[in-house]
């Protein structure tokens, strides 16, 4: 999920980015889709990071 939230920001910001011109819905839509891409990028970081806290946690518990 991180790696795809990711190729949405590098797309929409190569669009944004542009140096020609194109029309403002396009830039728009882009724009939504950084934010978009952006969220799903940290939703996704927070969750593994809390499975892996939650794994380490069983570990010690084990031992």
């Amino acid at each position: 999920m991180r790696t795809i939230g990711l190729s949405l920001l590098a797309v929409s910001g190569s669009i944004i980015a542009a140096p020609i011109a194109l029309p403002a819905s396009i830039v728009t839509i882009a724009g939504y889709v950084a934010v978009a891409g952006g969220v799903l990028s940290a939703v996704s970081q927070v969750t593994v990071d809390d499975q892996a806290k939650k794994e380490s946690q069983k570990e010690v518990e084990i031992h």
